[in-house]
């Protein structure tokens, strides 16, 4: 069944306020074994991709989820399975290996794993979670406990640059999907099998979840394959809220470093940023986001908004000034201050 088929059917179902009909409850019926087959379909697809793994840290054994990005058995996982932890155990099945870690993000939560195997292994190819929209249908599947892989059925509740006053690297996918102890760093995915996302935290309760888009776990492994680390990228460039939109954005350039990688790339103050690579800005927050994918010596294109005109730029991003990643608060409007982080503005 296609996604819109499914939102349909759904939409039908709910649109019912009279008590039911025979008939009415037959499609009722219909419409949940189309979900129940939908959702067993993509589990049986993609569960030989999908990881338990152990490992061991200060508090003992601990216990997660990943799963293989690639045939050579590279795998995602969340920072606290594999970020800092020894004795890394993958099992896939009844086989078990022993992982080394490549790179990991404790800013995004993300750890990159490696295992060797005598033979190319199942992997899940990575979808778009800019495709998603509110309610789409995702998975969860990962290890509860010690008991089997099992899937969890969601919608997509939001996307969030932050929960409760923190603020995440990027922003995030929220999904109604219910969660328990062992399936962080579970892959999010979509009804095509396709992974959007990996599981980074709970709500309270594990009544949800926030899961880091796969593009920025895709965007530390790219960073890691071509340049041996994580590399973030900076413009120089100070960023606050325009009382006068252009073109539905609200992101005025505020200050800019004298020949730092922005201004030489064409950006001049009063500058409304509209687009960084492949995300639209339409407010600060946006640029926090697109900040993220941001990879020094790797050129972006960089649309704005001039005197009302559009113009686009290509700027080579440079290494951050002492690593420093972004930060954004809410209690005033935010810009992006001259150490390359965003601040409060007066």
């Amino acid at each position: 069944m296609s996604l819109r088929r499914f939102a349909s059917s759904l939409a039908a179902a709910f649109a019912c306020v009279a008590p039911c009909t025979f008939a009415e409850e037959a499609k009722s019926e219909t419409l949940s074994d189309a979900i129940t087959r939908e959702v067993r379909g993509v589990f049986n697809q993609s569960r030989g991709a999908v990881c338990r793994i152990e490992a061991d840290d200060e508090h003992g054994r601990l216990s997660g989820t990943g799963f293989l990005v690639d045939s050579d058995g590279t795998l995602f996982t969340s920072y606290t399975i594999g970020g800092t932890t020894e004795d890394i155990v993958v099992s896939i099945g009844d086989e078990k290996f022993s992982a080394s870690r490549l790179v990991a993000d404790e800013r995004c939560g993300l750890a990159v794993l490696k295992i060797e195997a005598d033979k190319p292994l199942q992997f899940l190819k990575s979808g778009s979670s800019s495709a998603l929209a509110l309610a789409a249908p995702v998975i969860a599947l990962g290890y509860p406990l010690d008991l089997p892989l099992s899937p969890s059925f969601g919608i997509v509740a939001g996307f969030d640059i932050g929960f409760q006053g923190r603020y995440f690297a990027t922003r995030h996918i929220r999904a109604s999907a219910p969660v328990q102890k062992g399936q962080g760093g579970s892959p999010i995915v979509n009804f095509k099998g396709e992974t959007v996302g990996v599981l980074i935290s709970t709500l309270e309760g594990g009544s949800g979840l926030f899961a880091l888009p796969i593009e920025a776990a895709d965007k530390i492994l790219h960073d890691f394959r071509n340049h041996g680390h994580i590399r973030r990228g900076w413009l120089g460039a100070g960023v606050r809220i325009t009382d006068a939109p252009e073109h539905d954005s609200t992101a005025r350039i505020r200050n800019l470093i004298t020949d730092g990688p922005g201004h030489k790339g064409g950006l001049r103050v009063g500058d409304v940023l509209l687009q960084m690579g492949a995300w639209k800005i339409t407010n600060p927050e946006d640029v926090l986001n697109a900040a993220f994918y941001l990879t020094a010596g790797e050129p972006v294109k960089v649309s704005i908004s001039r005197a009302g005109h559009i113009h686009n730029l290509n700027i080579t991003p440079i290494d951050p000034p002492n690593d420093e990643a972004p930060t954004i608060e809410r209690q005033a409007q935010p810009f992006l201050g001259s150490n390359g982080v965003l601040e409060l503005g007066p």
